[in-house]
């Protein structure tokens, strides 16, 4: 429910700094979007083509992908942080919101599958 959102401000945001002839500021906010929405896609698809995985196998799914997600964001900062193109106020705001709204958004996506894990377990004990 909240990705469509997500994705239209994203989209209207980037429009609107386009067509002020804020390019840099635009480039910005796409460079903050990028990284948090595809990993949260990527994760949550993995997730949901996984069968016949335990709670436990569940939850290490769940921790190393929220550690992938961490270092690569962290190496994305200081990517864009160096970077001398890069406008660091819009970047930092676009990929707080972003991280934010796409991992609460991955959270709820999960809940149903992760539901689904246990109660798998339950009828197998």
């Amino acid at each position: 429910k909240i990705l469509v959102p997500a994705i239209l401000l994203n989209g209207l945001t980037i429009v609107g700094l386009v067509l002020t002839e804020r390019s840099g500021f635009a480039m910005a906010v796409l460079a903050g979007a990028l990284l948090p929405v595809t990993i949260s896609t990527i994760s949550l698809g993995l997730f949901s083509q996984k069968k016949n995985l335990t709670f436990k196998q569940a939850q290490a799914f769940m921790l190393y992908s929220f550690m992938a997600k961490m270092i690569l964001i962290g190496g994305w900062v200081v990517l864009m942080a160096t970077s001398e193109n890069v406008p660091l106020i819009p970047f930092i705001s676009s990929l707080l919101i972003n991280f934010l709204a796409w991992h609460m958004s991955e959270a709820y996506h999960i809940r149903p599958l992760l539901a689904d894990v246990v109660s798998e377990n339950m009828e197998k004990s």
